[in-house]
C-alpha cells in the first residue's frame, strides 16, 4: 500500500471505528467520495491497520465461538450447544440448567419423544422442572430402552428419568417394562412379543425426537454393569468406541452389530431414521464416543461442554 492511502485508511479507520461517525461524515471531513471511504475501510482491514474480533463468550456459559469452529468440521450436525466450564463437576451440576431451554424449544415442535438413559440426560430432565410446558398434553412419551438392574444410580435409570418428564408434560406415557438386556435369547423374544411391551416398541417407529446419552464401550460405561461377561468380551474384541442407546459404532462412525439378540431398545436403522436426535454427553470418556458419533451422523444436536469439545479438537 503507497504511503498516501495508507495515511487516509488511518485516518478513515479511526473517524470510523473510534470516533463513530459515518463514511458519508468522513466522506466529507476529508473531501473524498463515499465508495473511496469504503475502500479505504476495506483496506485497513486487510492490510492490518484494522483488526476486528467478535466478542460473543465473554459474559456467557455459551460458547458460541467454539460451536462456529467444530461445527465446520462437522456440518452435518444441525446445532451445537457448548457450555463454558473449566470442571467436570461444574459441568454436572450446570449442564441441565444451560440445556433446558433449548430442549424445551425441541419438545414444543416434536409429537413423539423418544427417552434414553443415563446420568446427563437425568441432569437435564432435572433441568426442565422449572420449564413451563402448557399445552403439552398432546405429546406421546416413550421409553427408547428397557430398565437398568436395581445397582445402576436410580436418577439414571430409564423409567426415573422418562417419570420426570412426564409429571411436566403431563401427557400419553409409553414404558417398556422389562430390562434392557436380556442374556436368555427365548426369554427376550417372548418379552418383545408380549402386548404391552410390542405396544411401546411400535411408537418407536413413530419418534420425531429423541434425547439420548450415549457412553463408551469399555467398562467405564453405566450399561456395562448389565452384560454378561461374554457379552463384554464380544464388545471388547470389535474394537468399537461408543454406544447409543445400545448401538454399537467406531471412531469412524460405523456401526457394529452387537447383542442384536440381547437387548430391547432402539434397533439402529430405527434410531437413524429419527428426525431430530439430541444427544447430551460430556467428560473425558465421552470424546472418542461423541467423534465417533459425529463421524457416523448419529448427532443432529449436540450438547457438551468446553472441555469435551476441546478434547474432540485435539484429537
Amino acid at each position: 500500500m503507497d504511503p498516501f492511502k495508507r495515511e487516509l485508511s488511518v485516518r478513515a479507520s479511526i473517524l470510523y471505528y473510534e470516533l463513530d461517525k459515518t463514511q458519508s461524515e468522513i466522506a466529507n471531513e476529508l473531501g473524498i467520495s463515499r465508495s473511496y471511504v469504503s475502500q479505504l475501510l476495506n483496506s485497513a482491514k486487510r492490510n492490518g491497520i484494522v483488526e476486528i474480533k467478535v466478542k460473543v463468550d465473554g459474559h456467557n456459559l455459551r460458547m458460541i465461538r467454539m460451536e462456529v469452529d467444530l461445527q465446520r468440521k462437522f456440518p452435518d450436525v444441525r446445532q451445537m450447544y457448548i457450555m463454558r466450564s473449566d470442571s467436570h463437576q461444574f459441568t454436572a451440576s450446570q449442564m441441565g440448567k444451560f440445556a433446558a431451554p433449548y430442549i424445551l424449544d425441541l419438545i414444543k415442535k416434536a409429537n413423539v419423544i423418544g427417552v434414553g438413559v443415563g446420568h446427563s440426560v437425568a441432569g437435564v430432565m432435572t433441568g426442565l422442572e422449572n420449564e413451563n410446558f402448557a399445552g403439552m398434553k398432546k405429546k406421546v412419551l416413550v421409553q427408547m430402552l428397557g430398565g437398568l438392574t436395581s445397582d445402576i444410580a436410580e436418577k439414571a435409570h430409564p423409567h426415573e428419568i422418562i417419570q420426570k418428564i412426564r409429571s411436566r408434560l403431563d401427557c400419553e406415557y409409553y414404558p417398556i417394562n422389562c430390562p434392557a438386556v436380556i442374556e436368555n435369547v427365548g426369554i427376550r423374544n417372548a418379552l418383545l412379543a408380549e402386548q404391552s411391551i410390542k405396544r411401546s416398541t411400535n411408537i418407536w417407529n413413530d419418534i420425531d425426537l429423541a434425547i439420548l446419552g450415549l457412553g463408551p464401550a469399555d467398562r467405564r460405561a453405566l450399561l456395562f454393569s448389565m452384560f454378561s461377561d461374554r457379552m463384554v468380551r464380544e464388545i471388547e474384541k470389535k474394537g468399537v468406541c461408543g454406544e447409543l442407546n445400545i448401538n454399537f459404532f467406531d471412531i469412524n462412525g460405523t456401526y457394529v452389530p452387537l447383542l442384536e439378540q440381547n437387548k430391547v431398545s432402539t434397533p439402529f436403522k430405527v434410531l437413524t431414521a429419527i428426525p431430530t436426535k439430541v444427544v447430551v454427553g460430556y467428560g473425558d470418556q465421552k470424546i472418542e464416543p461423541i467423534l465417533g458419533a459425529l463421524n457416523g451422523g448419529l448427532i443432529d444436536v449436540l450438547f457438551t461442554d468446553s472441555l469435551t469439545a476441546e478434547g474432540i479438537n485435539r484429537y
